[in-house]
């Protein structure tokens, strides 16, 4: 149920390609390192420059599209400077989010190419998760979770909503930051109202579906869709299966509406049925994130500080 690119490039650009971003940096293409519906991912470096940092530049089509959308994002809504003030402001060591160096176009064998130059990551969320053991999960998946709200917060402030969160999409830190998660991949990005905010039937049911909020199945891009995602994936993150996974479209919506009316009616103390493991604090979370009107600012510190409550359950 993914959005998709109308095509994905034609061939792999060699190993030793030089492309020439719109500042006049070079970077060299090394070798394949992803791929998806926008096109290929290819390990980079800065050509000519004696440094052994690796970047990673995500190239497609130019009659494609979702690339040009991360790329519009990067250059209005992650500009250095702002980003330094957000984390000065927010107490933030780290803002979760890669750091975007550069982008361009190119022609290879008379097919035109744009780039986009970010930075580069070992390994994404779903590889980590397969590392951590059963007796620290829990901790590690609500760090995850309240670092992923922190990057929601971010890109929200700047009136768009990420709407395509999922394992795939965020990545972890290298050294020294291997503490740290980051947010990307921004081919869906979107800009949502706070007005005049009804479904439209041509927006739905765009992302991927084990993950698409209520919202999303009804054509409407909201903040608390993005929260409600995320919760999604978290339970998914804990090695639990999610109640609609494997169904089609209208039993995954029916079967979504049923968790949110379980949880809105449940008890402070109460478990949710197949979920016994899972802290009262998650689904006070997810409860407040349901109640949240439509177009309504989510209290993003409120739900960082109930999560973080974990610790205090005894499961």
């Amino acid at each position: 149920m993914s959005k998709k690119a109308k095509t994905t490039p034609k061939e792999e650009l060699p190993s030793g390609t030089l492309l020439k971003d719109i500042k006049d940096t070079v970077w060299e293409v090394k070798n394949i390192i992803g791929s998806g519906g926008f096109g290929y991912v290819y390990c980079g470096i800065k050509h000519g420059s004696r440094s052994k940092i690796e970047y990673a530049i995500k190239t497609e089509n130019m009659e494609s599209g979702p690339l040009f959308v991360e790329r519009m994002f990067y250059i209005k809504n992650v500009k250095e400077q702002d980003v330094k003030i957000w984390k000065t402001e927010k107490k933030l060591k780290e803002l979760p989010l890669p750091k975007f160096y550069g982008f361009g176009s190119t022609v290879y064998n008379n097919n035109q190419y744009r780039f986009i130059v970010i930075e580069k990551f070992d390994k994404d969320l779903e590889e980590f998760l397969k590392t951590v053991s059963n007796s620290l999960l829990l901790g590690a998946v609500i760090n995850i979770v309240r670092q992923i709200i922190d990057a929601l917060e971010f890109i929200h402030s700047r009136g768009y909503v990420h709407w395509d969160i999922k394992s795939q999409n965020i990545f972890i830190g290298k050294y020294p930051r291997q503490n740290h998660v980051f947010l990307g991949d921004f081919g869906m990005v979107t800009k949502y109202k706070t007005e005049n905010l009804l479904p439209d039937k041509k927006c739905a049911n765009n992302g991927t579906l084990n993950y698409i909020a209520l919202d999303g199945h009804v054509g409407m891009y909201t903040r608390r869709g993005d929260l409600e995602s995320l919760m999604y994936n978290g339970l998914e993150w804990l090695k639990l299966k999610l109640p609609w996974t494997g169904q089609a479209l209208s039993k995954t919506i029916k079967s979504k509406n049923q968790m949110k009316e379980t949880i809105l009616a449940a008890g402070p103390e109460e478990k949710i049925h197949d979920f016994v493991k899972v802290p009262h604090c998650y689904f006070k979370t997810m409860k407040i994130i349901y109640n949240l009107n439509p177009a309504e600012k989510p209290d993003y510190a409120l739900l960082k500080n109930l999560l973080k409550q974990y610790k205090l359950e005894k499961l």
